[in-house]
């Protein structure tokens, strides 16, 4: 569906948790909505994957549920702040320093909240309360 919605754009389908496969380092990276679909541990690897595959000085910019999400809480807890609300289904609800916490390595250039609405359908419309980061990351910052 992506190809034929844009067919001059590179599409990858592919885990994040190995990026590999991309030979190429970029100036950008922009994840909307994905980081908090993990565990720690594979957060963790997400965040050092994408900043091996992007250029000293380049910028990222990380969106994610906050602990402001009306679903925050909801399920079973499997991680401090990580909730299954379906068996299989983690979602981690950052704090603002829990945000800072995962990009410590680089240099935090601006976080907040912002207001995402989202209509499901059978849900009905709704307003996802997002945290954000930008982060600049440098090469110094790799070998930490």
């Amino acid at each position: 569906m992506a190809r034929e919605f844009d067919p001059f754009t590179r599409f990858f389908n592919a885990s994040v948790l190995d990026m590999s496969f991309l030979p190429e380092k970029y100036d950008a990276i922009y994840c909307f909505n994905v980081l908090h679909l993990f565990r720690e541990k594979d957060r963790k690897l997400f965040i050092d994957q994408c900043r091996e595959k992007v250029k000293d000085n380049g910028l990222m910019f990380f969106t994610v549920f906050s602990e402001e999400e009306a679903s925050c809480g909801q399920g079973k807890e499997v991680e401090k702040n990580t909730f299954e609300s379906k068996p299989g289904r983690p979602v981690h609800y950052f704090t603002e320093n829990d945000l800072k916490a995962h990009f410590i390595k680089m240099q935090i250039l601006e976080t907040g909240i912002l207001e995402d609405p989202e209509d499901h359908g059978a849900e009905g419309p709704h307003t996802h309360r997002l945290r954000y980061i930008l982060v600049k990351a440098n090469i110094h910052d790799k070998s930490e």
